[in-house]
């Protein structure tokens, strides 16, 4: 398959609402269809690279990364995290980078997908969004529905909860982290190369930002907005996704009225985006040809 989308990314600072700046970058042609990548919790606009490459050229992609994520600004404050916060830079993303009178397919991961959600009942989203993806989310119940740590009664929700809120640095890099963090966010034949990069992106993360974007998902829940989003949506789910078990994509499927596809994908862990970029792309192409407007 020919690479695509892998010439020099046009790159721009949005601000949000708070004043905070977000690193986006472009490709792709400017008068193609838009597509708006939102990528997951610890890692960078990096990890949608798998599917970017497996695109068709004539769609126009925009990928920012998550506030204190990759080269965007980390909050201030505590006050600066929130769900509301992610939709508040969706929004502003949407805003600066699909063009008056346009639709775009928005696609979310992890907490991507929890951006979506969040903004669902937001103007500017219902305005900009002609049709979504989430991949590997949740809207509800995170620590409750998770089996990373598959334990009795409530021991595994405490600490999932724990996992998720630990503000800790991971130690270094080496075959016992790369084991522990393949276990928890990937499938059992997920590429060595794919394993690497989420190993690279997650030790990056800072873990300040890593710990406190954890609290946040302990108490998630953005059902509220996901219930808003009327644009068509596709729903897809790894079988073997220990963080947003498949339980969460058919909650979802059932509170969303937009929800016109809900897939659960064999063996694939919670990095979507690494693990089955052939799925991605080939609904996000399909979600375009027929929603977003050029």
């Amino acid at each position: 398959m020919a690479i695509r989308h892998v010439g020099p990314a046009r790159e721009l600072q949005v601000r949000s609402d708070d004043g905070t700046l977000l690193h986006v970058e472009v490709r792709g042609p400017e008068d193609g269809p838009t597509v708006v990548l939102s990528h997951c919790w610890a890692t960078s606009l990096a990890s949608w690279g798998p599917v970017v490459r497996e695109l068709e050229p004539n769609l126009r992609v925009v990928l920012y990364d998550q506030r204190g994520h990759g080269r965007s600004q980390p909050p201030l404050t505590r006050a600066g995290y929130g769900p509301h916060k992610l939709a508040d830079d969706l929004c502003a993303v949407l805003e600066a980078t699909v063009p008056e009178g346009r639709k775009a397919v928005v696609a979310g991961h992890s907490m991507g997908g929890m951006t979506i959600m969040a903004s669902g009942e937001r103007d500017i989203f219902r305005d900009k969004a002609g049709a979504v993806l989430l991949t590997n989310t949740g809207a509800v119940e995170l620590p409750q529905r998770s089996t990373v740590f598959p334990l009795p009664g409530p021991a595994g929700s405490l600490a999932a909860r724990g996992f998720l809120r630990a503000p800790l640095p991971l130690g270094p890099r080496n075959p016992a982290t790369t084991a522990a963090l393949k276990y928890i966010t990937m499938g059992k034949k997920a590429d060595p190369r794919m394993v690497q990069l989420c190993v690279r992106m997650v030790h990056e993360c800072n873990s300040i930002v890593r710990g406190r974007w954890g609290a946040v998902m302990n108490e998630l829940d953005v059902d509220r907005g996901a219930s808003r989003i009327t644009a068509p949506t596709v729903v897809v789910a790894g079988t073997d996704d220990k963080m947003t078990p498949p339980w969460h994509a058919n909650h979802m499927a059932s509170v969303i009225p937009g929800a016109i596809l809900s897939m659960e994908i064999d063996g694939a862990g919670h990095m979507g985006p690494l693990e089955m970029p052939g799925v991605l792309s080939e609904q996000v192409g399909k979600l375009a040809n027929e929603h977003a407007t050029a």
